[in-house]
């Protein structure tokens, strides 16, 4: 399934990055041990949990929460999504978050590294978007890197967060924060990047 792209510059350049560099982005990441991350979810999730893996990019988390759970992906790159629907088994929809529609009530959002290309204009919305799709007390996890900055860094466009940051974006979402926590890229070369991890449940 397919839904519209929508025309935003900073959507299409993250887009494009990922179709470009999409073996080696998959070669980068496919492998990472992502459990200590899946610990501080999977507690707020029922057995026939309904997750939607946004951003899921070669469907590595998708195709864990899959296979204990009913899971979907979005991705808006055309390269990504086909190999995380051959890779996961899950069903993938092209689109980004502004553009998906469903009128099925979510448990869990999993939404790691991917809101952070978006603007810092758009989070709020986005975030408000997000309550919608969920049941409620449904429950999010997402993260952000860790800092101030915004505006485009190695060909894509990254909003950073902080704790504090992020609650003006929260606030009339109708989500709380439930945890919070700092971790280093998995990726040894990056080991110097700090990651801002959130637990968000709606309310």
């Amino acid at each position: 399934m397919r839904f519209p792209i929508l025309q935003n510059p900073f959507i299409l350049q993250s887009m494009n990055y990922y179709d470009a560099k999409s073996q080696e982005f998959i070669d980068s990441t496919l492998s990472l041990d992502m459990s200590a991350l899946y610990a501080e979810f999977e507690p707020y999730l029922k057995k026939d949990a309904l997750i939607l893996d946004l951003g899921c990019g070669p469907g590595r988390d998708l195709k864990y929460f899959n296979q204990k759970y009913k899971a979907i992906g979005l991705e808006p790159s055309k390269n990504l999504a086909t190999f995380a629907r051959d890779y996961s088994g899950a069903e993938v929809i092209e689109s980004d978050i502004q553009s998906f529609q469903t009128d099925v009530k979510l448990d869990g959002i999993w939404a790691c590294a991917s809101l952070l290309h978006l603007k810092s204009t758009e989070l709020s919305p986005v975030f408000k978007k997000l309550s919608q799709l969920l049941k409620p007390n449904g429950i999010i996890y997402t993260s952000f890197k860790y800092g101030d900055f915004e505006g485009e860094r190695s060909g894509r466009y990254f909003t950073d967060l902080t704790e504090e940051s992020i609650m003006a974006y929260l606030k009339e979402s109708g989500f709380g924060i439930k945890h919070f926590w700092i971790t280093e890229d998995l990726r040894p070369e990056r080991g110097n990047e700090k990651w801002l991890n959130l637990l968000i449940q709606n309310g």
